[in-house]
C-alpha cells in the first residue's frame, strides 16, 4: 500500500484543451490554455513532477483526428502511468452520453454525436492500455458520467493486490455544469487542482497520491460554492502519486526524557499497558471485532462494501491491518469515501481511539489518527466508561 511516484520513462500524459468553439450555443474558455500548460508544468516539474517533458503532451484546439491519433500514440507507449485529461465543454447526446466538444461540435443532444468527440474513445483507450495505472481527469460539464463510463474498466482491476487500476476525477456530477469564472486564470476545478499540486497537502505524505488530492481538492471547491468533484478508483489506485508533496514535512520525533533510576527498575518488573494488552487475547479479540463491526455497520447503513479493507482484516488480524492503514503514506480510500459519506465515526482511526483500545497502540499511531481526523473536521466526542 506504499505510495510511489510514475516511473518517468515509460509514463505518459495527454493533456488536451478546447477553448474555441464556432457553435454560438458553446461559448469560447480562454482559461483552456492556460489549464493545459500549467498543468504540463507541474506534472514535468524538475523537483516535484512524476513526468518527464517529452511523455507529456498538449493538445490546444485539436481536431477529432488529432486527438485519435495522439490517443493511439500514448496508448501505445505508457507502461506504467498514461494520463488522459480534457478541459472544455461536455455535452450529452439524447441518450445522455457524453461527448467532449471541440471547436466545429454541434451542442444539439440529436446531432452532438456527429461532431463531437465520445467519451467512449477515452474509455476505449484506458481500457485496452498496458499501463499499470490509468487517470482519467475531467473538467467539463456533466463530466460525471466519466465515473459511470469507466466503472466496467476499473472493476476488472479492483481485485489485483499491487497499485493497478484505473481513477477518474471529474469536475462536476453526471447531471451538473462545471464552472469557468469570466476573466479567471484557470476553471474552478483546474485551478483547485493546480493549487494543490504545487502547494501540497500539510500533513500528507512524502508523495501526493490521488487519494490525498482529492479529499484537498473537494474541500476548496466546496468552500468557493463549487460543484463537489466525483471521483471513481480501485482501493490502491488512490495510491498513486502524481507529483511530491510540497508541504511534507518528516515527523519529528521528541527528545528523549533522561530515565530515572526507578523508572528503569519499574520496567523491568511491569510491563508496559501497551504490552499487556496486546499479549491478551481478549483485547486484541474484541479490537478485532471492532474492526469486523466497522465494515459491516459501512456495508448495511452505507451500502459501502469496503472489500480490500475486509481482505487484510481477515488477512493479518484486525489489529495488524489497523497498524498498517494508519501508518500508509497516504490516507485509504476508504477512509476518504467514510468522510464523503460523513461517517468518518466509522474509520479505522476512530476505532483506535477508543478508550478501550488505546493501550494496544503507541503513542506515535494515536497521535497519527487523532492528527488525521482533525484534519478531516472530525473529533471524537466524549466518552464514557
Amino acid at each position: 500500500m506504499s505510495a510511489r511516484m510514475p516511473e518517468r520513462q515509460t509514463s505518459r500524459a495527454l493533456l488536451i484543451g478546447s477553448s474555441r468553439f464556432s457553435n454560438q450555443d458553446l461559448h469560447d474558455l480562454p482559461a483552456v490554455v492556460n489549464n493545459v500548460q500549467a498543468l504540463a508544468e507541474a506534472l514535468t516539474d524538475p523537483t516535484l513532477g512524476g513526468f518527464d517533458q517529452s511523455g507529456c503532451r498538449m493538445l490546444t484546439d485539436p481536431t477529432t483526428q488529432q486527438i485519435g491519433d495522439q490517443l493511439h500514440a500514448v496508448v501505445d507507449e505508457a507502461l506504467d502511468t498514461l494520463v488522459l485529461y480534457y478541459a472544455g465543454h461536455g455535452v450529452l447526446s439524447q441518450r445522455g452520453d457524453l461527448f467532449l466538444a471541440i471547436e466545429g461540435t454541434d451542442p444539439d443532444s440529436r446531432r452532438v454525436h456527429y461532431s463531437g468527440v465520445p467519451m467512449e474513445w477515452f474509455r476505449s483507450a484506458l481500457a485496452d492500455s498496458p499501463a499499470h495505472n490509468r487517470i482519467l481527469i475531467l473538467d467539463c460539464c456533466f463530466s460525471g458520467h466519466a465515473a459511470q463510463a469507466m466503472s466496467g474498466t476499473a472493476s476488472a482491476v479492483s481485485g489485483k493486490l499491487d497499485i493497478r487500476g484505473t481513477y477518474t476525477l471529474a469536475s462536476a456530477p453526471a447531471h451538473q455544469t462545471a464552472v469557468a469564472p469570466v476573466g479567471a486564470q484557470f476553471t474552478a476545478f483546474t485551478g483547485e487542482l493546480l493549487n494543490t499540486l504545487r502547494q501540497g497537502v500539510p500533513g500528507g505524505g512524502r508523495l501526493l497520491t490521488l487519494g490525498e488530492i482529492y479529499p484537498a481538492l473537494t474541500r476548496a471547491l466546496l468552500a468557493s460554492g463549487m460543484p463537489r468533484p466525483q471521483r471513481l478508483g480501485t482501493d490502491l489506485a488512490d495510491h498513486i502519486a502524481l507529483t511530491r508533496n510540497r508541504a511534507y514535512r518528516p515527523a519529528t520525533s521528541p527528545a528523549a526524557k533522561p530515565r530515572q533510576a526507578s523508572d528503569s527498575r519499574r520496567s523491568a518488573t511491569v510491563p508496559s499497558r501497551r504490552v499487556t494488552q496486546e499479549q491478551d487475547p481478549k483485547v486484541a479479540a474484541e479490537f478485532h471485532a471492532a474492526m469486523l463491526e466497522g465494515y459491516r455497520k459501512a456495508k448495511k447503513e452505507l451500502n459501502y462494501n469496503a472489500a480490500y479493507f475486509l481482505k487484510m482484516v481477515q488477512e493479518v488480524g484486525g489489529l495488524e491491518a489497523a497498524r498498517r492503514l494508519i501508518r500508509a503514506s497516504s490516507v485509504s480510500s476508504g477512509f476518504t469515501t467514510l468522510w464523503e459519506k460523513g461517517r468518518l465515526d466509522l474509520a479505522v482511526e476512530a476505532v483506535v481511539l477508543q478508550d478501550r483500545f488505546a493501550g494496544l497502540f503507541t503513542d506515535e499511531e494515536i497521535e497519527i489518527a487523532r492528527d488525521r481526523l482533525a484534519a478531516y473536521g472530525y473529533h471524537l466526542p466524549a466518552q464514557t466508561s
